[in-house]
């Protein structure tokens, strides 16, 4: 092109941008400009390319300049030529390698762009974990109203690096509030976790301790105490509850439906909690949440023995630490 170029005078290259508007739109390359400029916008709008001549072929017909339309033609006979040497010297090179594999062709590494290389690949992100490094990793609290089933437990988290602190045979308001004063210690500001392991008689969403009666502690309710904006020191960090319910049947609860189930302890919470102010965790994040309910029944068939839930959990965990 260059070449070509190079033979056209100013007039001729005046005349193949005129001629040229009509495929190219009014105003898209000005008079000063060269041939090589024109040749380039042709290229963009896909109008010209190295097979693809016939275009610029018939204009330069148009202004007469016969002898530069016969070196196009020439070029594309060598183009051509060159395509057809190309293809019949791989169909025999293909076929030379089908008689005899071991000329086969041999595989060179692929060169890659500089996007396409490993460095601008998408790397793969990295899994999220909890910061789990604080000695001790924190407060493992075991609330037993049976008392018998924690035993294993009590071991299990001890050596798992808790501080494990039990109580036992509490009644719906002793639990209230034993689990709001644990909620308010400023020791879980420097430990990266918290553990609560409850073993009560309830019903299917509460618990009683060793109260008999028809309303009990809700389990929401003992969440709601563990939220970021109740108990901010454990904002952001896993809050494990491992709750062995034994579900009581109606006929064997009293009437005590005037009991008042949001005790001092947990206005004492939310009122904390209002003080501090808003939290930038999401109130219910970090919960782990595992509930086993069964039949009061069965606690009366096997007293001595600890639930299969909770002797799974302690084998569990210890097989992962």
């Amino acid at each position: 092109m260059a070449e070509i170029g190079e033979d056209l005078d100013k007039s001729d290259v005046s005349s193949l941008i005129f001629l040229m508007k009509d495929y190219m739109g009014r105003g898209k390359i000005s008079k000063e400009k060269s041939f090589l400029d024109l040749v380039v916008e042709l290229e963009k709008l896909n109008l010209v390319a190295p097979d693809q001549l016939d275009l610029l072929e018939k204009c330069l017909k148009n202004i007469h300049r016969i002898d530069l339309k016969t070196k196009i033609q020439k070029y594309k006979q060598s183009v051509q030529g060159a395509g057809t040497s190309y293809r019949n010297v791989l169909q025999a090179a293909i076929q030379k390698s089908l008689k005899d594999p071991s000329n086969n062709f041999r595989e060179e590494p692929v060169k890659k762009s500089i996007q396409e290389s490993e460095a601008f690949l998408p790397q793969s992100i990295p899994e999220e974990r909890y910061k789990m490094k604080s000695k001790p990793l924190g407060i493992c609290l075991i609330i037993d109203c049976i008392g018998n089933e924690t035993e294993l437990l009590r071991d299990t988290f001890t050596s798992l690096g808790y501080e494990v602190q039990k109580f036992l045979h509490l009644s719906m308001h002793g639990i209230s509030q034993i689990l709001g004063q644990f909620a308010c210690m400023p020791e879980h500001r420097d430990y990266d976790s918290f553990v609560c392991v409850l073993v009560s008689r309830g019903g299917s969403q509460s618990v009683y301790g060793v109260d008999q009666t028809h309303s009990g502690l809700p389990l929401h309710h003992i969440r709601r105490m563990f939220m970021g904006d109740s108990c901010p020191y454990l904002a952001g960090k896993p809050k494990m509850f491992f709750i062995q319910n034994y579900v009581v049947s109606e006929g064997q609860l009293e009437d005590s439906s005037l009991l008042e189930v949001d005790g001092p302890a947990m206005k004492n919470v939310e009122f904390k909690a209002q003080k501090r102010g808003l939290c930038t965790v999401h109130r219910e994040a970090d919960f782990f949440w595992s509930l086993c309910t069964a039949d009061m029944s069965l606690l009366e068939q096997s007293h001595s023995s600890p639930s299969l839930y909770l002797q799974c959990l302690s084998q569990k965990l210890r097989q992962e630490r």
